[in-house]
């Protein structure tokens, strides 16, 4: 079966390939234009994508929204995560959370349109951010919060990690294996 993810992010779509495979999902990049929300919920954001983009007439495709939360701040930065990192930076973060409380959690919202029907699968990592966040040598545009989380019962940030080690952790992996359950249940409800 083949399922789009309609994303930018070839990192995301590298992950969900190999997460998605052993479920005989082939996934394949698709870029279509939407507008994205600034405010909700990740779960919230991914259906307003789905939204958009059947409306363009695409079916049998995903999209994910995802945010990192710090407790220090009442739903923040969330969906708007990216965009604080592309704007203020580590340094900004730093600032953000000097003399604040470390605790923090990644949320992610996988959404899928299937034969007309939409479904939201969330996933979340607890940890917290590392009290000394440095500016690294080479910008990080993928994941940019990896260097500076540790995930509950780790002791090395996510970037640290290899990628069978980082899978453990991921949100979306969680968020993905719920979407291959829900599709395989579909599968086999059709060819009763």
């Amino acid at each position: 079966m083949k399922l789009f993810f309609v994303t930018q992010n070839k990192a995301k779509v590298a992950e969900a390939k190999g997460i998605l495979a052993p479920y005989g999902i082939d996934v394949e990049q698709k870029t279509v234009s939407f507008v994205e929300p600034d405010k909700g919920t990740v779960e919230e954001t991914a259906r307003a994508k789905l939204k958009q983009v059947r409306k363009q007439g695409l079916d049998q495709f995903m999209v994910d929204d995802a945010g990192i939360y710090f407790a220090a701040y009442k739903d923040f930065p969330g969906i708007l995560s990216k965009r604080i990192y592309e704007r203020i930076g580590y340094k900004g973060i730093r600032k953000l959370l000097h003399g604040e409380r470390r605790e923090a959690w990644f949320r992610g919202a996988v959404g899928i349109c299937f034969n007309g029907e939409m479904k939201i699968f969330s996933g979340e990592t607890r940890g917290h951010i590392i009290e000394q966040i440095d500016q690294p040598e080479s910008p990080v545009t993928d994941f940019p919060y990896d260097p500076i989380f540790i995930p509950e019962g780790e002791s090395r940030v996510l970037s640290e990690l290899s990628e069978e080690e980082w899978q453990t952790y991921s949100y979306r992996r969680k968020a993905l294996v719920g979407l291959a359950e829900w599709l395989k249940e579909k599968k086999q409800n059709t060819s009763q």
